[in-house]
C-alpha cells in the first residue's frame, strides 16, 4: 500500500532537527513505530499511545525537498490494526506522528506487512531529514511484478487443467 501522509511534526521532533548553534542539522529517520490506538494526534507527542512494534526503515528516497519515500516491512506473529505511525529518529525522537480511528492497514501474524508511505514533511525546512535505510530495497513496483508472474503461472495452470477435464469428458463419450 502506499498512501500520502501528512504527519504532525512533534515539538521534540521540530528541535531535534537543529543542532545546539540552531544553523539547522539532517535529521535521520530510523525507524517506523506501529500502533493500533487510533485519535486526533498532537504536536506535544514523545511516543504512540499503544506501540505494537517498531520496524526499520528497509529502504527510501528523498522525492522533493518536503517530500520522502520510505518502506519497511512488519514481520512477526503480533497482530492488530495499524492506526497510529510514528517517525522515529536515529536517537530515538519521535519526529512525526500520524493517526486516525479508521485503520490504516492490518498486521496478520500469518503474513508480513509491506509499508510504503509518502512522508509530506512541509512544516520542516528544506532537505533537513534524511533517511537511513537497511538498504534491504523493497519495492511494491517489484512485488506487484512478481505477484504478477505468480498470477500468470498459476491462470496457465488452470486453463491446462481445464484442457485436460475437456479430453478426459470426450474420451469418456467416447
Amino acid at each position: 500500500m502506499s498512501n500520502a501522509l501528512i504527519p504532525v511534526i512533534t515539538t521534540r521532533g521540530l528541535a531535534a532537527v537543529f543542532n545546539g548553534q540552531n544553523t539547522g542539522v539532517n535529521a535521520e529517520i530510523t525507524h517506523i513505530a506501529l500502533g493500533d490506538h487510533g485519535r486526533t494526534p498532537s504536536k506535544n507527542e514523545v511516543g504512540l499511545v499503544s506501540e505494537k512494534m517498531r520496524i526499520p526503515i528497509a529502504d527510501g528516497e528523498r522525492i522533493d525537498e518536503h517530500q520522502i519515500h520510505v518502506t519497511g516491512l512488519a514481520d512477526g506473529d503480533k497482530e492488530f490494526w495499524v492506526r497510529e505511525i510514528g517517525f522515529i529518529l536515529a536517537d530515538g525522537t519521535m519526529l512525526a506522528v500520524w493517526s486516525d480511528t479508521d485503520p490504516l492497514a492490518y498486521k496478520s501474524a500469518e503474513v508480513p506487512l509491506l509499508l510504503a508511505f509518502d512522508l509530506a514533511l512541509e512544516a520542516l525546512p528544506a532537505d533537513s531529514v534524511i533517511i537511513k535505510s537497511t538498504g534491504a530495497n523493497l519495492s511494491l513496483a517489484a512485488w506487484g511484478e512478481q505477484l504478477a508472474a505468480v498470477a500468470a503461472a498459476n491462470v496457465d495452470n488452470m486453463a491446462r487443467h481445464v484442457q485436460l477435464l475437456f479430453r478426459v469428458n470426450d474420451i469418456e463419450k467416447g
